[in-house]
């Protein structure tokens, strides 16, 4: 039995007849645009791959966790990360009790947000090093990594720190952040963090004064690869800077934490993560001949803001976690899962308790910490992995070749860069080619924001000008809802401000399955918007449609019939009626368009439709905006 090959009575099987396989279950439809799926940043994703594709490119799955690139991990044996929960509530005894019942419940790196920062959250009122005092107190720091979210106050936030405790963590000082995002420097740079650097270094070396945010980048639209390359290069600028200041590379790095945004785009984020090691073990390389523990990138993930949402909260919990699976499996270090409702509001027990427990589950139901890089040996890993390198490698040396991060900041080159990108996004988005569930596809109608003082729309506090400061054009925040989210808002303000809804009643008429799919598809398109959508059912007749008009009353009906049948409805209906409500129908029925227009019809809504366009023309015409 000891001889036997297993599987041996199964025989290989080659490509080409997994191809013609699938060509024929495909019936004749091009392979290419059903199942290849090409992304933003222009390379494309195969339905399957196999060892072949990593033909020349051996070392992906020879190299071990813990060597050098680091490709696999930084860990040799494990894969266990340090579950992160950042506290943002205003009040003081509050924030201490959240933070308390945290760590008791599991969280090993808290984090504090400190309030009237840029951080797009409200915070917790930290004005003095009494307050800090304060909030530490009976805090078990042995026990736990401690991080700081306070930007701009970084420096004075050092400053209050308790020297004669030992602590682990990050200071979350990023200077060229906050002129990425400010449009101008006030005084930080590389010459501020320098001293608190070198300090921390001789005090508290597991205490980590530089976070290197790819947030900047990828909460403002950027792509995966922009975001890495970005990122990388912000990286190699503050090597160069701190270097020219006297600070060795060996040092910077060992005062570095690469804090990653995770975005929806589970197996490309999984791929982010391992190329982000080898990337910069290849950058720090050219500083420093160290391929030790001196060279090792510390990571942290952070879950994405600009993918949560503000209505049907709970799909953020999914996204949540996908993404904080996409981070574990990727090798990060840290992982912080954004509290699901933290766009509108200050987390408070209950959601950080779901947000902690995604991780916690991830850890001891799941067991991604026990397996040091789970998706080693995966054919479509290892080649996305390779892919996502290849382009962010060569973005990163176009950045070095026009003289590093900090000059085509200046010069607006990445500013530009991604805005094509952001475009691209909010485009995909308006026209639902990128779905955002519960937003611009299967939108909870019953759900509205009682609260309109969001987190969400936390304007960054202007921070003082500095003589001889930096300036360049800022990176403004992206939400993948926000266009969508406004129109609904608008619609809720428009209802409350009124006393009244705005009432759309569907009018599923004749064919079966045609009414019934078109009255779906207006109700899913309409309820984006917040409207009353009002669904029926079923009319037999016209007559029967012409008393639920009566009887509801609505600001707009929608015809919901077959392309063969809708003019004769049309015609029949709209000169009986006593009131005049808004008129459009489903689809497009391009060879009767002007008929359906001289009878009354005043638009259409199908699935080539703008959703985002259509939407706002419809509240002009209703008188909402």
């Amino acid at each position: 039995m000891a001889s036997e090959k297993l599987f041996s009575e199964f025989p290989p099987v080659s490509t080409e007849e997994w191809t013609n396989l699938i060509q024929k279950d495909l019936k004749g439809a091009d392979f290419e645009k059903k199942l290849v799926w090409e992304t933003q940043e222009g390379f494309k994703i195969q339905p399957f791959y196999r060892k072949e594709n990593l033909k020349g490119k051996e070392w992906l799955l020879s190299n071990l966790p813990g060597k050098f690139p680091y490709l696999r991990s930084t860990r040799k044996l494990t894969n266990d990360w340090s579950i992160r929960q950042d506290i943002d509530t205003p009040d003081l005894k509050t924030a201490k009790e959240l933070a308390v019942e945290a760590i008791g419940n599991g969280v090993s790196a808290l984090g504090l947000v400190l309030a009237d920062v840029g951080s797009g959250r409200k915070g917790i009122q930290i004005k003095n090093e009494k307050d800090l005092a304060f909030l530490l107190e009976d805090l078990p720091l042995n026990e736990i990594t401690l991080h700081f979210v306070a930007e701009e106050k970084s420096p004075e936030l050092y400053s209050w720190l308790p020297k004669n405790k030992t602590l682990v963590g990050g200071l979350g000082y990023d200077p060229y952040r906050i002129l990425a995002r400010q449009g101008h420097s006030g005084g930080h740079g590389p010459e501020t963090l320098k001293p608190i650097l070198t300090e921390l270094a001789g005090k508290w070396k597991n205490f980590r004064a530089l976070t290197v945010h790819s947030s900047t980048f990828r909460d403002s639209g950027s792509t995966i690869v922009q975001e890495l390359a970005y990122t990388l290069a912000l990286g190699s600028e503050y090597l160069y800077r701190l270097g020219e200041l006297g600070v060795s590379p060996e040092v910077v790095n060992s005062q570095t934490i690469f804090q990653f945004t995770i975005g929806p785009d589970y197996f490309l984020e999984i791929a982010k993560f391992r190329a982000a090691r080898t990337l910069w073990a290849e950058i720090f390389s050219s500083y420093s001949s160290d391929k030790g523990e001196a060279s090792l990138p510390f990571i942290e993930a952070e879950t994405a803001r600009y993918n949560y949402g503000i209505y049907d909260l709970h799909n953020n919990i999914l996204r949540g976690t996908t993404e904080a699976i996409s981070a574990a499996i990727g090798g990060a270090e840290i992982i912080n899962v954004l509290p699901f409702d933290h766009l509108l509001q200050p987390a408070d027990s209950f959601s950080l308790r779901i947000a902690r427990n995604v991780q916690l589950l991830l850890k001891h139901e799941s067991y991604l910490d026990k397996v040091a890089d789970p998706s080693s040996g995966s054919y479509y890993i290892e080649t996305i992995t390779d892919q996502i390198t290849e382009q962010a490698w060569k973005l990163f040396t176009e950045v070095e070749k026009d003289g590093g991060f900090l000059e085509c900041l200046k010069s607006g080159k990445i500013q530009s860069s991604i805005l094509e990108s952001r475009k691209k996004k909010e485009e995909n988005y308006s026209t639902r080619k990128e779905i955002f569930l519960g937003t611009n596809q299967y939108p909870n109608s019953k759900d509205k924001i009682q609260n309109k003082d969001l987190n969400k729309n936390i304007k960054s506090p202007e921070i003082s000008s500095a003589s001889n400061e930096l300036k360049v054009s800022a990176l403004p925040e992206f939400f993948a809802g926000d266009a969508i989210e406004e129109i609904r808002m608008k619609t809720e303000n428009y209802e409350t401000k009124n006393k009244t809804s705005v009432k759309v009643l569907l009018l599923p008429l004749g064919d079966l399955k045609m009414k019934k799919a078109r009255a779906i598809f207006s109700l899913n398109f309409l309820g984006c918007a917040g409207f009353n959508v009002i669904d029926p059912g079923s009319y037999e007749t016209s007559e029967e449609a012409i008393v639920g008009i009566q009887k509801e009353n609505p600001q707009m009906i929608v015809f919901c019939s077959s392309d063969e049948e809708v003019a004769s409805y049309v015609k029949d209906i709209l000169p009986k009626l006593k009131s005049k409500p808004l008129v459009y129908a489903a689809g497009y029925p391009k060879d009767i368009l002007s008929e359906l227009e001289s009878a009354g019809v005043n638009g259409f809504i199908h699935v080539r439709s703008n959703l985002l366009e259509t939407l706002s023309d419809l509240q002009k015409r209703l008188g909402i905006q």
